[in-house]
């Protein structure tokens, strides 16, 4: 027979989880003190099996499913009960006044809880039996998603991990072990999606146009609309935890564009307002131009790099320079960017630098910049960056170039990285981060981005498409012209560039590395 399961807390993610034993035939116990809280979390359940039915998703009919959820408001009801997954709100006291009561009344119970900022160590300090204390870490909404998070606290014993991941893929999850370190995994892997693209704004960059990119490259939201659907006071909170959490660190320092935001009641979707209005909500992409490729100008592409091999096989362009409209190289270390004999107008990858910076290299020829990040799809949006001095001859072959090949084009300010690349690259850096410091193996970051944020592939298997090298050099290049650390490459990732390893399953020596996840999301 299945355990019997408490649910404390019966709010979205309570019953989220409620209802996800008792699709899995266990009875159910879901505690709340608030007689309404608990009636609204039953009609809401109700209607989302209903829903589920409708659609075939199903084995067991819903007045089934139902029956095996009984609402209790009492917390002593609760002693019976071989599973406690307590989903309260984010308050450290509360959750650890709850678990200890609960481990009083079942000193044989598994105590879980589904903190998603807090230390499950300081939790279980407080718990009588802190090695039966873990964490699982559901994401919203609970019954949809397949990734949960299994932080063990350092009194954990191994035992009921093992039952923690064992009743996780019993429940139909892809189940993550996951040190116990501020954020866990994904929601501190995800933090610079948003901190980046906040900065970028405040450098001028549209966020429409932040959003448009980063959907182009794959990703189901734009970090503007995302924070605007999870709610800007939510979002923002994560942050300051993750950044309290770390003990200041820089890289995670939550942003003020967001603050004002917060603080002024504009939340997002929930209050009718946060980086956009509600209705229409976010401005659709637009669409991307009819290809033409024989009227593109003839390129003469420069660079050894996984962008130059695609747009070689991809792009119009000549093997000889003397033939050529235009040079475009992809390049991304500074220093070898040099003069070309050619007298031809330059538009060069900024992954690692400004277009302004890079303009001395070239002598007086027209320069703009431009980023594109591999591997390419039709929703690919081309950036061309517009040096300091304005637009010139080689910004307008390079929009001309990118819409004749049927990608949308967007002149941005001149700024260091692009703004896909640059998220994408502290995305890869905070990836190695979290496998330097074992918070999980290669293998279980890229699944729990995918699973847990839908990304197209994991930071790491992107870092491989990319080449290791490239993204190291862009880091430096960053870092050099912005003078900020949370550009700073991890020293993983130059070891493993310095000892020539091409994959993250090649690293040996780490208690905690394993081979890279192969399959696509």
């Amino acid at each position: 027979m299945n355990e019997r399961v408490a649910i404390i807390g019966a709010g979205t993610m309570g019953r989220g989880i409620a209802q996800v034993a008792a699709q899995a035939g266990h009875p159910v116990l879901l505690y709340d003190p608030y007689p309404q809280a608990l009636d609204k979390a039953m009609a809401e359940i109700e209607a989302e099996l209903q829903k589920a039915a409708e659609r075939g998703r199903l084995q067991d009919g819903v007045e089934e499913i139902l029956g095996r959820i009984e609402s209790v408001s009492q917390l002593e009801s609760c002693a019976g009960a071989e599973w406690v997954i307590e989903a309260v709100p984010e308050q450290l006291e509360l959750k650890q006044q709850l678990l200890s009561r609960l481990g009083e009344l079942n000193p044989q119970a598994v105590l879980a809880t589904n903190t998603s900022t807090l230390s499950i160590s300081a939790i279980a300090a407080r718990v009588p039996r802190p090695e039966r204390v873990v964490g699982l870490h559901f994401f919203n909404p609970a019954q949809r998603m397949k990734l949960v998070e299994v932080i063990p606290a350092v009194q954990t014993g191994e035992e009921v991990v093992r039952q923690a991941l064992e009743l996780s893929r019993r429940w139909g999850k892809e189940p993550v072990r996951v040190g116990d370190f501020p954020g866990f995994l994904v929601n501190r892997v995800a933090r610079p999606f948003y901190g980046e693209a906040l900065r970028l704004h405040g450098e001028g960059i549209p966020k429409e146009h932040i959003d448009w990119i980063l959907r182009g490259m794959g990703f189901p939201m734009g970090p503007f609309e995302l924070m605007d659907l999870i709610g800007l006071d939510v979002n923002y909170a994560a942050s300051q935890s993750v950044f309290k959490g770390m003990y200041a660190e820089p890289r995670y320092r939550p942003h003020t564009l967001q603050y004002q935001r917060v603080a002024a009641g504009l939340l997002g979707r929930k209050s009718g307002e946060g980086w956009y209005k509600y209705p229409p909500g976010p401005p659709v992409p637009p669409t991307p131009p009819k290809p033409d490729p024989a009227s593109a100008p003839l390129a003469f592409i420069v660079g050894p790099n996984p962008l130059a091999q695609e747009l070689r096989a991809r792009f119009r362009h000549t093997e000889e320079v003397g033939e050529a409209d235009f040079v475009l190289d992809c390049r991304v270390l500074l220093e070898r960017k040099a003069d070309f004999l050619e007298d031809l107008p330059v538009v060069t990858l900024t992954w690692g630098h400004s277009a302004s910076l890079a303009s001395a290299g070239y002598g007086h020829r027209p320069v703009a910049g431009f980023s594109l990040v591999p591997p390419l799809g039709e929703r690919s949006v081309a950036e061309v960056m517009v040096p300091l001095s304005g637009p010139n001859a080689a910004s307008q072959i390079a929009k001309r170039y990118f819409e004749a090949h049927g990608h949308t084009t967007l002149e941005l300010p001149d700024q260091p990285g692009g703004v896909g690349f640059r998220i994408l690259a502290l995305l890869i850096n905070e990836a190695v981060s979290a496998l330097a410091e074992g918070v999980a193996g290669a293998a279980e970051i890229d699944k729990a981005m995918r699973l847990g944020t839908g990304y197209p592939r994991g930071p790491l298997e992107w870092a491989e498409i990319l080449w290791l090298k490239p993204v190291l050099r862009a880091l430096e290049g960053l870092h050099a012209e912005l003078g900020e650390d949370r550009y700073r490459p991890n020293p993983l990732l130059r070891r493993m560039v310095a000892a020539g390893l091409e994959g993250f399953g090649s690293i040996v020596g780490l208690p905690w590395a394993s081979p890279v996840a192969k399959e696509s999301a």
